[in-house]
């Protein structure tokens, strides 16, 4: 008996809810000219529902075993990646407060930092000449090298950077798992090393 043919089209990425099973039709496209046996394919288990939020992936090899023991006399091809990156997060919710406050801070940082870019433009660049600038908008009064600002200036500097490199401050666990600019960037660095050690290596056996 001739076996049905089987086609998959994997998708690279797939969020899914907390305590939320993963089924093929799920995570991508199946064709076959059989709708029964499409249909059994479709709604193949492939991953468990979890109750924490993660990161967690599942091999293309993985998802064949389980269609090949659940459906029978099918000849099954994959197309697409070979893994599939699944994101498992819960409903995030927020008081109307909090979404408030979140606006409201945001808008002060913008403000601040265009009104000090501008500043910036007009002294030339000069950071001494716009603190002591930013001084007398703020307070009314002249003063040379402004200690409070110089300062306040000094660590929130710091403390962005730390911010914007760092996930510390999430309160999602799936979102401190995410890698940060820095790692992504020695990722993509260390790839492109090993990309240009490799052409190198198939010039070298060419020549």
């Amino acid at each position: 008996m001739e076996k049905e043919q089987v086609y998959i089209n994997l998708e690279t990425k797939y969020s899914v809810d907390l305590n939320t099973h993963v089924y093929v039709k799920d995570i991508g496209e199946v064709y076959c000219i059989n709708e029964n046996i499409k249909k059994k394919v479709e709604n193949t288990r492939v991953y468990n529902g979890q109750d924490k939020e993660s990161y967690d992936y599942i091999t293309g090899n993985e998802i064949i075993a389980k269609i090949l023991n659940s459906v029978e006399n099918i000849d099954l091809n994959i197309i697409g990646g070979p893994d599939v990156l699944l994101e498992i997060k819960g409903q995030e919710q927020f008081s109307q407060i909090f979404n408030v406050l979140k606006v409201v801070f945001v808008a002060i940082i913008l403000f601040l930092g265009a009104a000090m870019a501008i500043v910036y433009f007009y002294e030339d660049v000069n950071m001494k000449g716009t603190l002591e600038k930013m001084f007398l908008i703020m307070t009314g009064e002249k003063k040379k090298d402004p200690l409070s600002l110089n300062i306040s200036f000094s660590l929130g500097i710091g403390l962005g950077m730390y911010a914007f490199f760092s996930r510390i401050f999430s309160f999602s666990k799936r979102r401190k798992q995410e890698p940060g600019p820095m790692e992504l960037e020695l990722y993509l660095y260390d790839k492109d090393i090993e990309d240009n050690i490799l052409h190198e290596l198939k010039q070298k056996n060419k020549s």
